[in-house]
């Protein structure tokens, strides 16, 4: 047992080390003109191996961003304030996840154009962790809903959508910008938030 937990820790590591290749790699030279090959250099592997965990450049790319892209979600509403009221906590969750973006821009911008197209298994995946996290944003609002701060006839899981339309819609517009600030970018969508949320709160 214990030799199958080593091996699947050391499949894990190689899996993180492509990863982190490819990031550095498209950050540096684009999407377009990073390889397969120029890859398993970057991570130190051979061409080989990158096969044995990513089908394609497009799997590798989408699997990176899946992975980090969930953690940070994960991260960001644990760390909520839970004495926070919804507004506050809403602003909390863009702020941290835009962070991620202000971090990476130039990799994600390269992620998330190809991602808003993804056919297939991939289409699939994105949407059910889409799901999952306007899931988590929804309990959020069901939480304030038992607090009093919202109206009882508002549905948390369709205010999660339109919460989710905003931060997406503001996010393509600061990967577009030639620099990603992410407090112009909480800026920007808060106003919005205000406008949403006055028809929602008690």
């Amino acid at each position: 047992m214990e030799k199958i937990g080593k091996r699947d820790r050391q499949k894990q590591e190689t899996r993180r080390q492509i990863q982190e290749a490819a990031r550095s790699l498209i950050t540096r030279c684009g999407y377009k003109k990073t390889t397969m090959r120029a890859l398993a250099e970057e991570a130190g592997v051979g061409l080989g191996t990158i096969g044995l965990h990513f089908n394609d450049k497009k799997s590798l790319l989408f699997s990176t961003f899946y992975d980090e892209i969930g953690g940070v979600a994960i991260k960001a509403l644990e760390s909520v304030p839970e004495n926070g009221n919804l507004r506050q906590q809403f602003l909390h969750l863009l702020r941290a996840i835009y962070s991620y973006y202000g971090e990476h821009t130039i990799f994600l911008r390269s992620v998330v154009k190809e991602a808003l197209f993804a056919k297939g298994q991939w289409r699939e995946k994105f949407g059910v962790q889409i799901e999952a996290m306007i899931g988590l944003v929804a309990a959020l609002i069901e939480a304030a809903k038992e607090r009093g701060e919202v109206r009882q006839d508002v549905n948390p899981y369709e205010l999660g959508h339109v919460c989710w339309a905003l931060y997406l819609n503001t996010l393509i517009g600061g990967l577009s910008s030639e620099e990603f600030d992410v407090e112009a970018m909480v800026a920007q969508v808060s106003p919005l938030l205000d406008v949403v949320l006055h028809g929602v709160l008690v």
